[in-house]
């Protein structure tokens, strides 16, 4: 795991000094190494943090024997000892990278095909003037881009590219209610003007001054005949299961695990602890506020496996004087990632380089509510078609207003009644009316990378999975657990988010999958007795802060501080910022934390930024 950077289109002098500017900026993504390739025309930058391989032989850029490849990666090939072994090459590492490398000289873009892992790679070929840049299946790698004036930029961060100042540092006011609604950017976007994300499972071809993007894999794909026999799924959705995490158990330092005491973090710990001679290391946080703590469960399961297990109690006490290193350490503006900030602080300082967490299970074997409501919204669609439903929800709204009122008025708004829809308006925090105490004109777009109404030949299901893959995951999940994890130079592997796992699971019937009121049933009964009945069976909490309790208390004044700033800048009414605060304040129940936090956030992002409209 590491982090890269890369200009072309400048001379050599001006490029050398903005390279080095913007890999000053990652540096906490590597701490080990730091490596350059500079010549007229093209700069390529690498921060390093060694997993696989530990030699120096291995620090990037990285060249063929000939000169005329250089590449700079980001990520993990869990397979790459699979694909090494099917090439003919004159290797001088033992490195991942050297394995993608020769596998680009052979195959060209095809390569792609083979490797298995969570990547951003760049290769420069001197010959033909040509830069190959890819991002893995699912996009847990991260890797944005600008092509400005003839000049093309890429980084791993945000802020690295900021830092080169081809770019101007302004908010793309297009998409600034996107961010409000869904307190993310849907790829391939982002809250900079005229700076994107490539997309997952795609790669991009810069030639001759100018670019093109091609997709190699989709979420989309034709789904295939799945086995039908009840036990046959079992057995193949756990071994797929074990593979992930062994793959993800490859390399040349010590793994540890993140354990909340959920059925997925617990699953991930219970299949590493069946496949290492030695006990693993695992980590939890835990909390006075018993409501949120589960200690009792990470502890079952850390004696169970015998595992090596910290705990680290958290108050608010703790979490104030962290708040802004925090934001400095924040790429992406995020309500959520400050949970794997802190505990990815409390791992790194125990010398363990690499661990793996259960996130993603919910969102693939159908663990939320908002799977059941998909399901029941199939059948009772034909409900926002019936005329007098919408002003009877009007009346309700002037009489007592909720979140759940105000969701339904979204869906009747909506001028379609497809999944699109459907998952716009489950993943919404603000809504239209919300928005127009913010912004003089706000711009409510529901666009996409990937169209999500072509999902009807997969299982129900499965058709919301794919929504969460392509959203909830792509942009908040996997980047909040990037950017958290990597400020402490930690590296943290996503088990569900496999390829192989994913295409299997989307393509099992829905009766095999879900049983109401048993949630994930599919791969509990899979994992047998890997998962005890206590975790099983337990109420289920997520790992989450007791915010609507600390913002209103202990974080009261520095909410303050940030809206009151916010409130000063163009892009916002001053009046709306406090007529939303002191809403919150009196508990009015159509608010939640998320509300004031997302508006915090973004405040906090914009300073250290130094984002100026």
């Amino acid at each position: 795991m590491c982090g890269i950077v890369g200009i072309i289109g400048l001379n050599k002098e001006v490029s050398s000094s903005k390279i080095h500017d913007m890999n000053k900026r990652i540096e906490h993504r590597g701490p080990d190494a730091e490596g350059f390739f500079i010549e007229d025309g093209i700069a390529l930058g690498h921060r390093r943090l060694s997993i696989i391989d530990l030699s120096s032989g291995a620090n990037q850029p990285l060249f063929d024997h000939s000169n005329r490849y250089a590449i700079v990666f980001n990520g993990e090939i869990y397979n790459y000892q699979d694909v090494k072994s099917e090439l003919d090459y004159n290797w001088s590492s033992n490195s991942d990278t050297e394995v993608i490398l020769a596998a680009y000289i052979k195959w060209g873009k095809a390569c792609l095909e083979k490797l298995n892992g969570m990547f951003a790679f760049a290769i420069w070929d001197k010959a033909e003037q040509e830069l190959f840049i890819a991002r893995d299946r699912l996009g847990v790698k991260p890797l944005y881009y600008s092509f400005v004036n003839g000049v093309f930029v890429f980084a791993s961060e945000i802020r690295s590219i900021l830092a080169s100042k081809i770019l101007e540092a302004k908010i793309d006011e297009n998409n600034l209610s996107e961010y409000l609604r869904f307190l993310s950017i849907a790829t391939p976007k982002t809250l900079i003007k005229d700076l994107f994300q490539l997309c997952p499972g795609h790669y991009l071809i810069l030639k001759h001054n100018g670019f093109s993007i091609q997709r190699y894999w989709s979420l989309l794909d034709k789904p295939v005949p799945n086995l039908s026999n009840r036990q046959e799924v079992l057995k193949a959705c756990k071994s797929n299961f074990v593979d992930a995490v062994k793959s993800r158990m490859v390399a040349d330092v010590k793994v540890g695990a993140f354990l909340s005491g959920g059925i997925d973090s617990s699953a991930v710990v219970a299949v590493m602890a069946g496949l290492s001679k030695d006990p693993i290391d695992t980590f939890s946080i835990v909390f006075n506020e018993k409501q949120y703590d589960e200690s009792e469960y990470s502890q079952f399961v850390a004696n169970k496996y015998k595992t090596n297990h910290q705990a680290f109690l958290m108050k608010p006490a703790d979490l104030i004087p962290n708040l802004d290193p925090f934001f400095k350490s924040m790429d992406n503006p995020t309500v959520d990632g400050i949970n794997t900030y802190m505990i990815s602080q409390l791992v790194a300082k125990t010398g363990i380089k690499v661990v793996l967490t259960g996130i993603g299970g919910d969102e693939l074997f159908a663990g939320y509510v908002g799977f059941e409501r998909w399901q029941s919204f199939q059948k009772f669609s034909w409900v926002f078609k019936v005329p007098i439903f919408k002003p009877l929800l009007s009346v309700i709204n002037t009489v007592k207003k909720s979140r759940a009122s105000l969701k339904l008025s979204d869906m009747f708004d909506s001028s379609s009644a497809d999944l699109s829809a459907f998952y716009a308006n489950s993943r919404s925090v603000y809504f239209g009316n919300e928005l127009n105490y913010l912004l003089d004109k706000p711009i409510l777009k529901n666009d996409s990378w990937l169209d999500l109404n072509q999902t009807k030949d997969f299982p129900v299901l499965s058709q919301y999975s794919i929504a969460e893959l392509s959203h909830y995951t792509l942009d908040v999940l996997m980047k909040d657990t990037d950017q958290m994890s990597m400020a402490w130079a930690l590296e943290v592997r996503e088990p569900f988010f496999d390829y192989k796992l994913i295409e299997f699971v989307l393509n099992i019937d829905d009766k095999n999958k879900f049983i109401k009121g048993s949630p994930k049933h599919l791969f509990v009964e899979a994992m047998g007795d890997l998962l005890p009945p206590e975790i099983v069976n337990r109420t289920k909490k997520g790992f989450t802060f007791p915010w609507n309790f600390w913002l209103r208390n202990e974080l009261k004044p520095y909410c303050e501080e940030a809206l009151d700033s916010l409130a000063k800048r163009q892009l916002f009414k001053p009046e709306g910022i406090q007529y939303l605060w002191n809403s919150f304040l009196n508990n009015k129940q159509a608010l939640t934390w998320l509300h004031i936090w997302g508006l915090v956030v973004l405040e906090k992002w914009m300073t250290e930024n130094n984002i100026k409209n």
